[in-house]
């Protein structure tokens, strides 16, 4: 990949959104929302995390990996099994946002390092 170019440039997108895809892209993808929305909010009740916080971790996060994979087959979602990790984590942490400054900063943290190394192998 060329740098200056994104993963969400607009031709990269353009060509997975094709217009005689949308009559089924479109309601198929509001069906995956629906079947993930109560796994979303479950999942953040469980953990001791705000419902409001599952309503966007499941939107933000099906928005990112359909962008980010690049793939036309790609399925993401919930996995209930996170949640023993985050009440854990919540718990151990001392609350809520305390674990959402951790978790965004391990994200950089992994991010940066990607990154780099991505750089390094040109």
């Amino acid at each position: 990949m060329q740098s200056g170019n994104s993963i969400f440039s607009r031709l990269e997108v353009k060509k997975y959104i094709l217009k005689k895809n949308l009559k089924r892209d479109l309601p198929s993808s509001i069906v995956v929302f629906l079947v993930a929305l109560p796994l979303c909010l479950g999942i953040a009740l469980a953990s001791g995390a705000p419902l409001f916080a599952g309503l966007i971790t499941g939107i933000v996060g099906g928005i990112v990996v359909a962008s980010a994979s690049g793939s036309q087959l790609s399925v993401s979602g919930p996995a209930a099994g996170l949640t023993a990790i985050v009440l854990g984590s919540i718990g151990q942490l001392g609350g809520y946002q305390i674990f959402l400054v951790a978790s965004c900063s391990c994200w950089c943290n992994s991010d940066s390092v990607g990154i780099i190394k991505g750089r390094n192998n040109r």
